[in-house]
């Protein structure tokens, strides 16, 4: 295939004419006037006008805006000592390290860091503590300057360059390794196999290499199981995605003849006839199944003789009466089941069925062989609450017990696992001893996992283990509704909404006649209707808010901060517009945090003290306990934090360049340094309804328009009103609301599990190649 020609472009940024902060494409204009597109992830576009700039593309002709360059790299042009003093080493600010190299020169000042860095402390700003600080980062990170200068050729920013070296800073020689491998920069958000593909092109790699070839099918089933959720991916459709990535036409006999090698080293596998999954996604799954499969046989002695007499007097103590379906669930353990899934949708009692069993283990276990887990902190909390039991997150006990080969418990029980993704799942699995009893209990009416797997969605279909399902919704009066709209709301029914109750309103901002409207009016005169009526619903979030500052407040001087990020949680299904999650932040932010202090300002975000907050990736961090923390530690260790933890902004470091989050289900405060805030942490006053799975707030409130159309389901919706546990609004359109309630979503997710024991499966070995590749 013809490589397309390349040209190279410079000036200085002069306006941004458009920009999409979704996709990151952005229209502009140089000094020159010359229009220039393109997608550049790694920084806020509107930083860096006025900045010279380097770029790598093509001409092409716009019909609306005429010729532009159409760049594929976009490279600020900077002094390379100027970005290493400012990006890398802590503690020099633009303006002093414009200062210093104007009087000392590149070479000067290096001289100076290396042996005399005591004669910085005449510049204004800084003082001995921060001069300590750049000594010893510049000692850190200096031979960083080499590996900028290398991959700066290729195109690589200066941003970008930061996240290689601290992704690979434990790796000898890494220039080299680059060198004979460019593609483990795929390792690196931001650079993707498509960067990474043009440093080995300009380094020489054969465009039609396996190892080129390799490494696209390594990151396309990745990012294909990552994004979709599924574990598994029809040959056929990998080998167009393929195409797509390597810009081939009709090449499969190339892929074919990795692919086998890659079946041969066991980096793939195949699940059933033309179908592969990734090893890790492979190996996991496989490792599920065989852990259900080994237990199916097994059983534990019957642990209470007279069941019925065991039970009346326990309801005695429980002071309620257990239901035939909630006795059946109690039963299936004190018959001497090992594992049991109890599946119940919201409000049919899944708490007080795990209650009644986790007692009844008790009875031949201590209190403390007993353990409840779940994803995430605020989750792991509610389920100790309900049941009285010891809790832990996931990843706390995976920490806590990752020298031991299994968990020191005889029954463990995992909450909220529609959550919970085949890879975690397999973690968890792998610590649990044959002997334990182990508790799965989920709704499997939600939205399935973040990541590749659908556990729980297969474990019933396929009937893993033994499965209890709850049907019977409880309520404590007629006035109580959360649960019986949800519920109609799953099935695909209109919920009776707009009757007087104490835990849910609906409030209806409408566009009166709206279908006749919208088919007698023009587009644009129909769009500025629709523009006002989102202004209306608004106001009216931000009034219903508005009511619950004091009480939020009142909860963080009380250092009750737990239940200040769960007391109000606005909840809405898109990113965009003026009814998503950016611009809600901002306006509830407005309304929640008047706090005098100086803020944080990026792109156009503000971060403040006692900011409800959300980290975003999951990520190793710089973290210290709380106990810590109060006697000024100096230690700190190592923790993870995971995509969607909720946090409060308890101290901002601006000498220090710091932002301090506590978590307090985690016990952990989390340093974060400014220049990577935009990548790790988020406004959490309003949060999509994917980023609340698993939680529980006390209220909650749900915009509904039909600007969000794209992405009303029954699912999704179902989801959202479940999060609210004392109070649930919904605000908004009624027509909008109507048509979510009868668009009914079903959850289709190719997995290993699936492949493996549906019908007509063909397991074959993977060395045994030749009866795989068709």
């Amino acid at each position: 295939m013809k490589e397309e020609k390349k040209y190279n472009l410079s000036g200085v940024l002069k306006k941004v004419l458009y920009k999409n902060d979704e996709t990151k494409y952005i229209i502009a204009v140089l000094e020159n006037n010359q229009k220039i597109c393109g997608t550049y992830f790694d920084a806020d576009i509107e930083k860096i006008v006025g900045e010279e700039i380097l770029l790598s593309g093509n001409w092409a002709t716009h019909n609306k805006y005429g010729v532009q360059f159409e760049f594929d790299t976009l490279q600020v042009k900077e002094h390379e000592l100027f970005f290493f003093l400012t990006k890398i080493v802590k503690g020099f600010t633009k303006k002093a390290a414009n200062e210093i190299l104007d009087k000392y020169n590149e070479d000067g000042l290096i001289e100076i860091l290396e042996k005399n860095p005591n004669e910085l402390l005449k510049f204004k700003g800084i003082k001995e503590k921060k001069l300590k600080n750049i000594v010893d980062s510049w000692h850190k990170f200096k031979h960083l300057r080499e590996l900028g200068s290398f991959l700066g050729k290729f195109g690589v920013t200066s941003n970008l360059i930061t996240k290689v070296y601290a992704t690979f800073s434990e790796v000898d020689n890494l220039i080299e390794k680059i060198k004979n491998n460019p593609y483990i920069l795929i390792n690196i958000k931001g650079i993707g196999f498509k960067r990474a593909d043009e440093i080995a092109k300009a380094l020489g790699i054969d465009p039609k290499s396996p190892f080129r070839i390799r490494a696209c099918v390594n990151y396309t089933l990745r990012e294909f199981c990552d994004n979709n959720g599924n574990s598994s991916i029809d040959k056929f459709h990998l080998y167009k995605l393929l195409d797509d990535n390597l810009r081939f036409i009709n090449e499969e006999h190339l892929y074919e003849e990795v692919i086998i090698e890659m079946l041969s080293k066991e980096e793939v596998y195949t699940t059933k006839e033309n179908r592969l999954a990734p090893s890790m996604l492979y190996f996991a799954e496989k490792n599920i199944l065989d852990f259900f499969n080994r237990r199916k046989d097994e059983k534990n002695r019957k642990i209470i003789e007279h069941f019925d007499d065991y039970l009346a007097k326990k309801e005695n103590t429980l002071g309620f009466s257990l239901s035939e379906e909630q006795k059946k669930a109690v039963e299936l353990i004190n018959s001497g089941e090992k594992t049991l899934f109890l599946i119940g949708y919201a409000g049919t009692g899944k708490s007080t069925s795990s209650r009644a069993i986790l007692e009844l283990l008790e009875e031949i276990m201590s209190y403390d062989d007993i353990m409840t887990i779940a994803l995430s902190g605020i989750a792991s909390q509610r389920i100790s609450d309900t049941t009285g039991y010891n809790s832990s997150t996931i990843q706390s006990l995976l920490v806590k017990h990752k020298e031991k080969d299994f968990f020191p418990y005889k029954a463990i029980l995992l909450d909220e696992a529609s959550m919970v993704n085949s890879v975690t799942f397999y973690q968890i699995i792998s610590k649990i001893d044959d002997d334990t009893i182990f508790i799965i209990v989920g709704d499997d009416g939600q939205l399935p996992a973040i990541g590749a797997g659908n556990i729980l969605a297969d474990a019933i279909k396929y009937e893993l283990a033994p499965i209890c399902k709850l049907t019977k919704i409880y309520r404590q009066n007629e006035n109580q509704a959360i649960a019986v709209i949800a519920n109609d709301i799953r099935k695909g029914e209109l919920p009776n909404y707009k009757d007087e109750y104490e835990d849910f309103r609906f409030v209806d901002v409408s566009i009166s006649n709206y279908y006749s409207r919208k088919n007698s009016l023009s587009s644009n005169e129909f769009s500025n209707i629709r523009g006002e009526n989102s202004e209306y619903i608004l106001n009216n979030i931000l009034n219903i808010s508005s009511d619950y500052i004091q009480q939020y407040y009142e909860h963080i001087k009380n250092k009750d901060i737990s239940k200040a990020l769960t007391l109000f949680q606005v909840i809405t299904p898109m990113k965009g517009g003026m009814l998503g999650v950016e611009n809600l932040n901002i306006e509830l932010q407005r309304l929640f945090n008047h706090t005098k202090s100086k803020s944080l300002k990026i792109k156009e975000f503000e971060y403040k003290l006692t900011d409800k907050v959300i980290h975003t990736k999951n990520e190793n961090m710089k973290a210290q306990t709380m106990s810590m923390y109060k006697s000024n530690s100096s230690e700190y260790m190592e923790r993870r934090v995971y995509n969607g933890q909720l946090g409060l902004i308890i101290k901002l470091d601006f000498d220090e360049q710091k932002c301090i989050v506590l978590y307090p289900n985690d016990d952990m405060v989390v340093f974060y340094d400014f220049d990577y805030i935009q990548n790790l942490l988020s406004l959490a006053y309003c949060l999509t309804i994917h980023k609340t799975q698993g939680m529980e707030y006390e209220n909650a409130l749900i915009p509904m328009s039909f600007s969000h159309y794209i992405m009303h389901n029954t699912k999704l919706l179902y989801t959202a009103i479940t999060r609210a546990k004392k109070m649930c609004f919904i605000v908004g359109e009624d027509e909008a609301f109507k048509s979510a309630c009868k668009k009914i979503e079903v959850t289709i997710r190719e997995s290993i599990i699936n492949d493996l024991l549906s019908k007509n499966s063909k397991i074959t070995n993977s060395k045994n190649v030749e009866t795989i590749i068709v």
